[in-house]
């Protein structure tokens, strides 16, 4: 955003003709209106301009500084997405494996069962009784672990997201309370 932009900007948002403002700053409505069409106010004037509207000469002056502040927030952004996406996929496999081997057990227990008739020539009736003995409790176990770490990830990547959206709705709204109590306070003096 050019200076000419970014004066007009910071000029309506404060509810201000280009009369108003010339008053504030002891200039001609011409020169805002130049100001505003592109020319470049002596330093003088871009210091009163400054501190009228409470904003850097940096941020009045610079271009460059607001576009790579916003190519800094879009990747920072990106970069939330995808760390967010990759913490999603890796719980729901988490959760999809424990399913799995959830699901399997009773076949595992059936192919233990077979086991242990073929080299012991005996075994229980039941291949469900074979879930919580040694080999199959390890799986069993797994399985549980699998789906409990995938629930509990999932669990709180959607609190931090909800945090994350709190907080910012949190600075919006401050952010216009802010600009409605500046806009005040120029009112009233």
């Amino acid at each position: 955003m050019k200076f000419g932009e970014k004066l007009q900007k910071l000029r309506k948002e404060n509810g201000l003709s280009q009369e108003q403002l010339a008053e504030k700053l002891n200039v001609s409505r011409q020169a805002i209106s130049k100001w505003e069409m592109g020319t470049i106010p002596d330093m003088e004037n871009v210091v009163k301009i400054g501190r009228y509207f409470d904003c850097s000469l940096d941020y009045l002056m610079n271009n460059e500084l607001d576009s790579k502040r916003k190519q800094d927030e879009q990747i920072q952004k990106t970069d939330v997405i995808h760390r967010d996406t990759i913490s999603k996929e890796l719980s729901i496999g988490c959760i999809v494996i424990g399913i799995i081997l959830s699901c399997l057990m009773p076949l595992f227990a059936k192919l233990y069962q077979g086991f242990e008739l073929k080299k012991f020539n005996e075994c229980f009736t039941n291949p469900s009784d074979y879930i919580f003995r040694f080999p199959l409790l390890e799986v069993f176990l797994l399985a549980l672990l699998f789906l409990v770490v995938g629930i509990v990830s999932l669990f709180l990547i959607f609190r931090d997201r909800e945090k994350s959206k709190r907080k910012s709705n949190e600075t919006d709204s401050n952010l216009t309370i802010g600009n409605c109590e500046t806009r005040d306070a120029r009112s009233q003096t």
